[in-house]
């Protein structure tokens, strides 16, 4: 009965691996099972406004013109850094007469006598229209002229410049050159200036160019306001003309009075009419200056009587054309003194 048991399970044994190994074999011939599992999308991220949804936008007013380029926002290029100006170079045609070096030796006149502290502690120049026609009147320096005769030299010049046409194109061709000339020959070329009671050998600082051009500007000033009166009033030069007489007067009643005293005669009236000369001729000389010092208060006597027997000298034989010259004259000399003035102000 034992035995009968245990054959049974050993054959219900037998018969369930037959079955488990059946099982396995058949599942290996599927595909690979997948495992599914209910999958949820992600829960997506809710979008949220801008804060001026919530808040509210401010609204600013927009006062520009409806013409007005739209603004940038990108930043403007980096400034390049500033390059030296170089000098300038500026073209000039020669007159054939009053060539460039008129231009130099005028610029160097004007510095030469330019005193950066005079002796009275303060700036001054000693350039005038009298030292000017002196210096001229002895070298022509800039003059295509013969210099072997001065007088005839100098008549040449005359006569070939001092007319309105020929200042006004002398002066349009020169100006722009001697300004730049100037300012750069008294900022980089040495001279001897007088400086207190020394002198020394060295160029001009920008405030004393500056203060050299302003001085000149009034001297050129002074001196545009005589010739103005000349040409607008001629008996000016007219009284000029009577003092010339009056000195030639005084000269034939000093020849008498010597010719009596060497000829041992009477000396009485010879002497009286040499008085009388002399009296006549100052009171001549007396109202040329009465009568510019009216244009021009600040000008000194000497000054002035030495201008009107220029003006005399220059006007003989020609006088109402020669009279119009000095109008443009004066003209040119008020643009140049404010050239002058501008540069001054001009300078850094």
């Amino acid at each position: 009965m034992k035995q009968n048991r245990t054959a049974l399970i050993l054959i219900a044994c037998a018969v369930l691996l037959a079955v488990g190994a059946f099982l396995i074999l058949n599942r290996s011939n599927e595909e690979p099972s997948t495992m599914r599992s209910e999958v949820k999308p992600p829960v997506a991220e809710r979008a949220k406004a801008p804060d001026w949804v919530d808040k509210g936008q401010e609204a600013k007013p927009d006062y520009s013109p409806s013409t007005a380029e739209p603004e940038t926002v990108t930043p403007p290029p980096a400034a390049e850094p500033k390059k030296a100006e170089e000098p300038k170079t500026i073209e000039v045609s020669e007159d054939k007469v009053v060539n460039f070096t008129f231009v130099e030796s005028l610029a160097d006149f004007l510095l030469r006598r330019f005193q950066p502290r005079g002796p009275n502690g303060k700036p001054d120049s000693l350039a005038t229209a009298v030292t000017l026609n002196r210096y001229y009147g002895r070298e022509l320096d800039g003059f295509a002229v013969n210099g072997n005769d001065i007088r005839a030299s100098r008549k040449a010049v005359y006569d070939y410049a001092f007319n309105p046409a020929m200042l006004k194109t002398l002066y349009d061709i020169y100006t722009p050159a001697f300004m730049v000339h100037l300012v750069d020959t008294a900022a980089n070329t040495e001279r001897e200036y007088v400086v207190g009671d020394e002198k020394e050998n060295r160029t001009l600082t920008t405030d004393e160019i500056k203060v050299m051009l302003r001085l000149n500007a009034r001297r050129i000033e002074r001196t545009a306001e005589v010739f103005h009166a000349f040409a607008d009033d001629p008996s000016i030069v007219e009284m000029a003309g009577k003092y010339r007489r009056a000195a030639k007067a005084v000269e034939r009643a000093n020849g008498q009075l010597q010719t009596a005293i060497a000829e041992g005669k009477a000396t009485g009236e010879a002497s009286d009419r040499l008085k009388q000369a002399i009296l006549f001729r100052e009171r001549s000389r007396a109202e040329i200056v009465t009568q510019l010092r009216q244009v021009c208060q600040s000008c000194p006597e000497s000054e002035l009587f030495y201008l009107s027997q220029w003006a005399y000298r220059r006007t003989l034989g020609q006088s109402e054309e020669r009279l119009k010259a000095f109008g443009a004259a004066a003209d040119l000399m008020d643009d140049l003194a404010s050239r002058f003035r501008t540069k001054s102000e001009e300078l850094e």
